[in-house]
This record gives structure tokens, sequence and C-alpha cells, in this order.
């Protein structure tokens, strides 16, 4: 008998309940896989008896346990060791459709496809929470927009715990990059990374998944400020187009002196940390730019579906807008 072809992994982290509540609609979903879906739960040294009941009531799930709490970077190196063509990395808050994972990797064997993502609705599946991603820039820094898909079709990011990746494209690029470590861009960061290479990230709005928001990161001053450093540190390790540079110069000289006298300590101390952090941006990009393929205006028209041109509005009813500091779903 063949290997499965895919991996859906769930991270955890003392998420006994989560795990109670979620990861039955994985085994399901991953039964209904062709071709095979192994289900493999990635703990990173959980203390509240997640793996022990992973065990007892889960013996056909595959328990992988971090040798150290690596938040989601954990998926870097268990993508490197496992031999799955596909990988769904899926938050333990996640619950999915029975059908859920077959309508993603349908679209995964065209040689050009990096990641396919998912829907989300919320937990009651009342609204819609994430569904396709558009790029502009908002205050002289990269944001996304949400619209709502009602095709397959392209989308900016493939969302880090609802989409499935091509594996092997996936170690390639890197895997999640550590610059924007603990949380927050990373997921974005990497999609567009595969945009620039040459690579389409899609949305497939039949693959329906519910997400209980912000159930394993609380919003705090020191989260947004996390934030706030972390799309400084995507822009500058990422665009290079420059009309976009010379915008966010001009808003970043307007905004620190302007959030000063406001007083808005998280805004102040993430620019700060991301300063701290610009040599390192700046060595990322050195490094990648002779591999990219598209400039930032071909990368954003493609996203549109407006083919190799100059950034332009979107047609499109608007679900939600993410702030300029936001960029990830939280775990």
């Amino acid at each position: 008998m063949s290997d499965p072809i895919c991996a859906a992994v769930v991270l955890n982290y003392n998420g006994h309940h989560l795990l109670q509540e979620n990861l039955s609609s994985v085994v399901s979903a991953a039964q209904k896989v062709e071709g095979g879906c192994d289900v493999i739960v990635l703990d990173n040294l959980s203390t509240d008896g997640s793996v022990e009941f992973l065990k007892e009531h889960y013996p056909g799930v595959i328990v992988e346990v971090a040798p150290r709490n690596r938040i989601l970077f954990s998926y870097n190196d268990l993508c490197q060791r496992i031999r799955h063509k596909y990988v769904v990395l899926l938050n333990n808050d996640i619950r999915l459709r029975d059908d859920s994972l077959s309508v993603l990797l349908s679209h995964c064997d065209a040689p050009d496809v990096f990641a396919v993502s998912a829907v989300l609705l919320d937990a009651e599946g009342t609204e819609i929470t994430r569904s396709r991603t558009l790029g502009e820039l908002h205050r002289g820094l990269f944001r996304t927009t949400f619209l709502q898909a009602t095709e397959v079709g392209p989308t900016l990011d493939a969302g880090g715990g609802c989409a499935v990746f091509d594996r092997e494209k996936l170690v390639a690029l890197g895997g999640f990059d550590e610059i924007y470590w603990p949380f927050y861009w990373e997921d974005t960061d990497l999609s567009y990374v595969a945009w620039k290479r040459g690579f389409r990230v899609l949305i497939e709005p039949r693959s329906i998944m519910y997400h209980r928001h912000a159930a394993t990161i609380q919003q705090t001053p020191q989260t947004q400020a996390v934030c706030i450093r972390n799309a400084h540190l995507f822009f500058w390790k990422n665009i290079t187009d420059p009309v976009l540079i010379a915008k966010h110069i001009v808003w970043l000289a307007f905004l620190i002196p302007w959030r000063a006298v406001q007083g808005n300590r998280p805004y102040l101390r993430g620019v700060w940390t991301a300063f701290r952090k610009l040599p390192q941006a700046l060595k990322r990009r050195r490094e990648m730019k002779p591999l990219w393929t598209r400039t930032d205006a071909e990368v954003w028209a493609l996203i549109r579906g407006n083919g190799p041109s100059a950034p332009r509005s979107q047609a499109g009813a608007p679900i939600k807008r993410e702030p300029a500091d936001a960029g990830s779903l939280s775990r």
C-alpha cells in the first residue's frame, strides 16, 4: 500500500479542550481524502495532558512532540522530516467539514500552485472571518483586505492555520521566517514570497472551516506592538517598488512624531523593535531578491486577477479590513 499523499498537521500547546472539541472533525475530513491523509498532532510540550488524551482516545493519530516550544515555527522542522506530498497546517481551534480537505487538494496538481486556502467562519458558522485576501498600501504600510470569495481564484495569502501547502515548495522557501517570532505576519510573508518566486496561492470557497478566533492568543498592548513591528519588517523585507518605498518613508516620518504626541506606546515600541531588526530584514531581502521572478506590481495585479500590470482597485464586496499592524491568524 502506498504512503498517504497528505498530512493534516494540528499544532497544539495546552489545548486539551480544543482537541476534544475539534480533532474528530479533522479525522473525519482526512478519511475523505483520495490518496490517503495522515493526521498528525504537533505538540509543543503541553503540560495539560494533551498527549495522554491523544494516546487514549485517538490511537490512529500520529503524535509528534516538538523538542521545544517554537510556537508555529515548529511546523518548519516537521515539514522537513515528513515525506508527504502535501501538508495541511491547522490550528487546534479549527473545526472542519467532512469535505474541507478533499476540495482543497483537488487544486494542488498544477505545478505552480504553492498553497490553497479554505474560507473561515466563526465558531458558530454565522460570519465569514477570513476569505479571499488582497494587498494594499495604507498609511505607508502593507495591509490585507478581505473579499468574499465566490469561486476559486488567486488570493494574497494562505492562512497558516487553514490551508494546504505543497510541502517541497514550502521547505524550499524556508518555511515560516523566524524574523517574525513569536507570531503575526509570518503566513502572509510566506505566501508573498511564493508569489514573488513565480508560484500561485488560491482560495477555495467550497472548503469551509470554523475558527474560534483568539482562542490561544489574547490581544494586549504587547501583542499589538509585535503586530506593528512585524508589519514594518514585512515591508522592509519584501517590498521593492520605488513608489511604495517613497510613500512608506513619508508616512513613517509623519507617524512616529504624531504617535509620540498621542502617547501611543504600542506603536512606538513596535517601530523601535522593528528598527532593531532592520539589518536582519535587509539581509533576508538581499538573499531572496535574485530568486524573485515578479515585481510587487505584477504580484498585486495577479492577485487581483488583472495580469501583470500596476496595482489598481478590485471590485468586490469587502468583508472587513485588517489594520496595518495585523496579518495572521491567532495561535
